[in-house]
């Protein structure tokens, strides 16, 4: 029982590639999605509050993905590291 958080991380990190894949696809989505948000507010708005609150949530999605896809990469390197060692 004392090696149960063990066997769950290493089933985390050992778990399909196609998984982890697709959430790093997301988390780039995200980056992507608030980037484009980042540049449409930029250029496209006037400046004033509506702009500032645009640009704030273009900032969240934007960190948001970056940290998700981030999180996933880390993911499937460690994942194939553990999987090299374990050979």
């Amino acid at each position: 029982m004392k090696h149960s958080w063990l066997a769950a991380l290493k089933a985390h990190y050992t778990g399909s590639l196609e998984q982890g894949f697709r959430q790093f696809r997301l988390g780039v989505s995200l980056f992507f999605l608030g980037m484009v948000g980042l540049y449409i507010a930029n250029t496209l708005l006037k400046p004033s509050i509506e702009q500032e609150l645009v640009v704030l949530g273009s900032l969240l999605v934007g960190g948001a993905g970056f940290i998700w896809a981030m999180m996933a990469h880390l993911r499937m390197l460690i994942g194939r590291l553990i999987r090299f060692f374990s050979r």
